[in-house]
């Protein structure tokens, strides 16, 4: 979603954008032969660097912006563009460059062994899809990379939307100075939440790394009614959980983004009860930009978004009674109206489309004017 928002924002602004691209859904398709070959293609693929240079080389280009080489396109596309002398701008959605699980997440706590050494203890702990042998690629492609200097020297500006972000990267052997922070947008809602809203909202998978555990163990009937909107393996076990809630908490499955945010404008509040690391987290912003407030885990990116009683509340990470004391707090209707009207005025002075366009385009003018002058 935010690779073809970011492809539409720069278009509306009559900058010509191509686009190369492999999906993981390919992989199904494959030959044996070709999946056998996989583990390979993960640390280079020779496919792609010459389909990228061919790419190249039918017309000018300015620069490459990178959003994700996993696990068909590889870091091998980075000696294509070297050969061409285009600049590489890469946006780190995730934290797949340090860490073979992407989330510095380990049995649902957080983990950073393979930061900024060895990328062993991810084969240990199978760490990949909770298999060895589909994480030994994975773990050998970040530790021959991170030993070749790959991405520093390919990459000319890498973009992260954090501050937390910001020293992951830079500790794992990232030259800081050439990490940008830069925040994803959202569009503009048609429309925004009037009065305090009547009922929790969560928004996303149902997985063990979202910590929908422990917001069912938090919840508290007398809140009121809690939607959960999302599947995933867990929900299951999580209908079981919360049967004890009797009607208090509804399971709504999986919906179209136009229904989830249909959902927002009647949200008291959102909740994002993650226990990953998340790089971004653009729920959050859906909420401010509809002016809800967000409760969310104090860990990560989250505090640097959500300000505790100023726009939202935050609460110990995993913690039932941390995010149950929280609960009760933005479920007051004065409390949530006066902290959804901050993240919707916080909304408008950092995360709209016009901002991000100014964003990306200064980082697009700096990494071309720094390859022109190194070239004369």
């Amino acid at each position: 979603m935010v690779v073809d928002q970011e492809r539409k924002l720069l278009e509306d602004a009559g900058h010509e954008v191509g686009e190369y691209g492999r999906r993981s859904d390919d992989i199904s398709a494959m030959s044996l032969a070709r999946k056998a070959e996989l583990p390979l293609r993960v640390t280079w693929s020779i496919q792609d660097q010459v389909a990228v240079k061919n790419e190249l080389g039918r017309g000018q280009f300015d620069v490459i912006h990178l959003h994700n080489s996993f696990p068909l396109i590889s870091p091998s596309i980075l000696a294509a563009a070297r050969q061409a002398n285009v600049p590489v701008v890469a946006t780190l959605h995730n934290y797949r460059l340090v860490c073979a699980a992407g989330t510095l997440l380990r049995d649902g706590k957080p983990c950073f062994k393979c930061l900024p050494g060895s990328p062993l203890p991810a084969i240990t702990h199978a760490c990949y899809r909770d298999s060895r042998l589909a994480t030994a690629p994975l773990a050998f492609s970040i530790g021959m990379h991170r030993a070749l200097q790959t991405w520093p020297r390919g990459v000319d500006r890498f973009i992260v939307m954090s501050k937390f972000a910001h020293g992951i990267m830079a500790q794992a052997g990232l030259p800081a100075e050439r990490i940008t922070i830069k925040p994803h947008f959202i569009p503009a809602p048609a429309r925004v939440r009037e009065g305090p809203g009547s009922y929790g909202l969560y928004l996303g998978r149902l997985s063990v790394e979202k910590g929908v555990s422990t917001l069912i163990k938090a919840w508290d009937p007398s809140l009121g009614t809690l939607m959960i909107a999302g599947d995933g393996p867990l929900r299951p076990e999580l209908e079981k959980q919360a049967a004890r809630l009797g009607t208090s908490v509804r399971f709504l499955g999986a919906l179209e983004r136009a229904a989830a945010l249909e959902l927002l404008l009647n949200a008291r509040y959102l909740v994002n009860s993650s226990r990953a690391f998340e790089t971004f987290g653009l729920t959050v912003m859906e909420a401010f930009a509809h002016g809800v407030p967000a409760l969310v885990p104090r860990q990560g990116v989250f505090p640097e978004l959500v300000r505790d009683g100023e726009n939202g509340f935050t609460f110990e990470s995993g913690n039932p009674e941390s995010l149950r004391a929280s609960l009760h707090k933005i479920n007051d209707p004065k409390v949530s109206l006066r902290t959804g009207e901050k993240a919707r005025h916080d909304y408008r002075a950092l995360f709209t489309p016009a901002r991000n366009l100014t964003a990306l385009e200064e980082i697009y003018r700096a990494v071309i004017a720094a390859r022109a002058t190194a070239r004369s």
